[in-house]
């Protein structure tokens, strides 16, 4: 079991702490954001199997609580020193304490931005307008060029009078569908779960990276659809005339980054990398090769004799 516990460890460590950063240098992501975000979400998909399954290891160690649950495990339980049986129980302890501690974090952080997004909704039902089309918008009255969506059944997406104003017909209807790309590929999901799990594990080069990295992934997938409903133009003109100011918490918008990076989403745009389409089958099979890869080292961890 020692040997077993030592993988996983070393497993963690490589999926937590080197598999991230090397990615974040990686310079193929912006040509290719919607694989990128699956391997993305495939890493720390990976992480989380691993630190569950170790933290199991820990608890199941004789004579951790969960040592009788497992029954390939009671034949560990002679031999066993009264000293060693102490150490046991209180790395067990400590390290369910830790999960314990993290998971509630997580969920902490989610509830959080939950009730924000849930009171930002909240705010806008009461100064916004339903316009008979498109069925999907509402409109607040604002001079800024503002849009963005959240993810909610009916009119998720919000819109401001000035941007009707400052976008022409073709430009609007590109970050409408900007929008809806978020809204169809639950974009807030992904970065929702990015962001429990920095909170819940500040410890993870992985974490740290992915969420930055995913924030910007998720805007360039979102342009590329708008890329090839609408041209590169319209997608590109309106970008330029969005207001980039930072959006409630919980949503999405097509404006809604640094200047610096509004920018380099245009040079992308403009240099002709803005129509990748999202990964088809086989790369996503490919690309979740690291969460198989966990699961699997998982099941024969839980299922090795100690």
């Amino acid at each position: 079991m020692t040997m077993i516990v030592a993988g996983l460890v070393v497993a963690l460590y490589l999926i937590s702490q080197w598999a991230g950063p090397v990615l974040a240098r990686a310079t193929w992501p912006s040509r290719r954001p919607a694989t990128a975000v699956v391997l993305w979400v495939s890493l720390l998909a990976a992480m989380a199997v691993v630190l569950l399954t170790l933290t199991l290891m820990i608890l199941a160690w004789p004579p951790g609580p969960l040592h009788r649950w497992f029954e390939h495990l009671r034949s560990c339980m002679p031999g066993h020193t009264h000293v060693g049986e102490l150490a046991a129980l209180a790395v067990a302890v400590v390290g369910g304490g830790w999960l314990l501690l993290a998971a509630w974090r997580g969920m902490t952080r989610v509830s959080r931005t939950v009730t924000e997004r849930r009171r930002h909704h909240e705010m806008v039902q009461l100064i916004a307008r339903y316009p008979d089309s498109p069925r999907d918008v509402c409109l607040i009255e604002h001079p800024f060029a503002l849009i963005y969506c959240l993810p909610r059944r009916a009119r998720p997406i919000v819109m401001t009078t000035g941007l009707l104003k400052q976008l022409d017909g073709a430009q609007v209807e590109a970050v409408l569908e900007h929008e809806r790309c978020h809204l169809q590929h639950r974009h807030h999901l992904v970065l929702a779960v990015a962001d429990a799990m920095r909170t819940a594990l500040p410890w993870s080069a992985t974490v740290k990276h992915a969420v930055t990295e995913l924030s910007t992934l998720v805007e360039m997938v979102a342009d590329d659809a708008a890329v090839r409903r609408c041209g590169v133009a319209p997608v590109v003109d309106a970008l330029h005339r969005l207001t980039p100011v930072t959006g409630p918490t919980g949503s999405l918008g097509a404006g809604d980054e640094s200047g610096r990076r509004m920018k380099q989403r245009i040079a992308r745009l403009e240099a002709g990398r803005g129509q990748a389409r999202h990964p088809g089958p086989r790369a996503v099979l490919l690309l979740s090769l690291a969460t198989l890869s966990g699961v699997l080292l998982a099941a024969v961890a839980l299922h090795l004799p100690c």
